[in-house]
């Protein structure tokens, strides 16, 4: 049985990057994932059994109408953020989005809106500038220990096989860039004066982000 201290959470999409949110799930105190939900029933039913998820369902609407949910992690690929956030944002539960967050500047505004309209926290998944090296250069880069800097430099290789779990990034317009330029262009913002500090963007840098969506 659920204590009541526990946070009560939910998890749409059990495929590949899954994996690691369920892993994660797992070792914070003070969670527990009520239910996976995925299209394939298969791959719910395994998150279930191998992650003690009590309740499995196979579209995120019954998951919503029959759940108590404190929040939802959507797990999805990209074209289907949209209607999960607000389908989540309808039933005034907070959400957590795996990036890419959505395929158009307008779609991440639309999800922005219904989730300020319902008063409900919506966040972006990213993990890279919580990794240890890259805390360690926030922590260097706020000492003062280099001063103030002027300019810097971002960039990303890797011979890991990112399409082999993930093919469906071979099929996007924007290719390999839309999943892992959106790390190097969050490295940048987050070494930054303004990203390490932690402060909210200014409009300026709202307007780049935007610039370097298009871009993306």
């Amino acid at each position: 049985m659920t204590s009541p201290s526990l946070l009560r959470g939910a998890l749409i999409g059990c495929g590949f990057f899954a994996q690691n949110h369920l892993h994660a799930w797992r070792e914070i105190d003070g969670v527990q994932l009520v239910a996976a939900c995925d299209r394939d029933a298969g791959k719910a039913r395994k998150a279930s059994a191998d992650f003690d998820i009590p309740r499995v369902y196979a579209d995120a609407a019954d998951l919503f109408a029959n759940e108590q949910l404190d929040f939802v992690d959507i797990v999805t690929t990209m074209p289907s953020h949209r209607e999960l956030v607000e389908l989540a944002a309808r039933h005034r539960v907070p959400t957590i989005v795996q990036k890419p967050f959505a395929p158009t500047w307008a779609d991440c505004l639309a999800m922005v809106e219904a989730c300020r309209r319902a008063a409900v926290p919506l966040m972006v998944h990213e993990n890279f500038r919580f990794q240890t090296p890259m805390l360690a250069l926030q922590r260097v880069l706020l000492s003062g220990a280099i001063g103030t800097p002027t300019f810097g430099r971002v960039s990303f290789r890797t011979g890991y096989d990112v399409y082999a779990n993930q093919p469906y990034l071979a099929q996007e317009e924007r290719f390999i860039l839309l999943d892992l330029g959106i790390h190097v262009l969050h490295l940048a913002i987050s070494g930054s004066a303004n990203g390490a500090g932690g402060t909210v963007l200014k409009n300026n840098d709202r307007t780049i982000l935007r610039t370097a969506y298009q871009i993306l």
